[in-house]
């Protein structure tokens, strides 16, 4: 017998069982990291039903009720297409959300959602604001929402429980637009808003700095009184809890 070739036989043997063991090592590390690694997302609580509505305007001047959204997860928030404090913030954050969600399969079961609270405002200021944020007016999961004052105070206010007030200038500080912070009011730093530059508004609008999360059955599931600060990698997740996709 060649002993050469037996020894060699033997260490590739060694090898690849030594290869096979790495591989199933490795695989149940790999399962239990899988089952260990993250800490499950706790289930969202059901909060309070949201408000139902009909004939608001979209940014194209569509009609819009409420019941367009069965079955979808939205993304609230309430913006003012003439602010130049936190609403640019958030629009450009939702606006960055909306492209990441485009690239997963999750972009048509989820709605970013906006009220204007403007009443000065219409379909033309909210084309326009948006697109100053990277709003594609191809999106159509981006619905940003007018009508009558009364219509919407109902909505925003009677509905959603997100408090607004209309301050003239004289009162707020002429070019300033302050914002509503959870548990008491500050001013704000301001933000590029080419829209209310040209405008030049009298008045500021006062409102809660305020992000929602509803489900498919129209419920609100999660309120975050920040919603200048929340990302779209924890926006994607509550989407996903909610969806049940994993």
């Amino acid at each position: 017998m060649d002993s050469s070739r037996d020894s060699t036989g033997r260490l590739k043997g060694a090898r690849r069982a030594v290869t096979a063991l790495f591989v199933f090592v490795a695989g149940v590390a790999g399962w239990l990291l899988g089952r260990t690694g993250a800490t499950p997302r706790a289930a969202l609580p059901v909060l309070f039903a949201a408000p139902r509505f009909n004939d608001l305007l979209n940014q194209d001047g569509a009609r819009v009720s409420s019941a367009a959204f069965r079955g979808q997860v939205q993304i609230v928030t309430f913006l003012d297409p003439y602010c130049n404090a936190l609403c640019p913030v958030i629009a450009a954050h939702l606006v960055g959300f909306e492209n990441m969600l485009a690239q997963t399969a999750l972009a048509h079961r989820v709605e970013v959602v906006a009220f204007d609270i403007d009443p000065a405002t219409g379909p033309r200021q909210m084309r326009a604001f948006l697109k100053q944020y990277g709003w594609d007016p191809r999106d159509l999961h981006w619905q940003f929402l007018s009508g009558k004052p009364g219509q919407i105070r109902r909505i925003v206010t009677g509905g959603y429980h997100v408090d607004y007030q209309i301050v003239a200038h004289a009162h707020a500080g002429a070019g300033s637009s302050p914002a509503l912070a959870a548990g008491g009011s500050a001013p704000q730093p301001l933000v590029a808003n080419p829209l209310a530059d040209k405008a030049d508004v009298s008045f500021n609008i006062i409102h809660n700095d305020i992000m929602m999360v509803v489900d498919g059955k129209g419920r609100v599931r999660r309120i975050y009184d920040q919603a200048d600060a929340v990302g779209a990698f924890e926006l994607l997740g509550e989407v996903r809890a909610l969806l049940a996709v994993r």
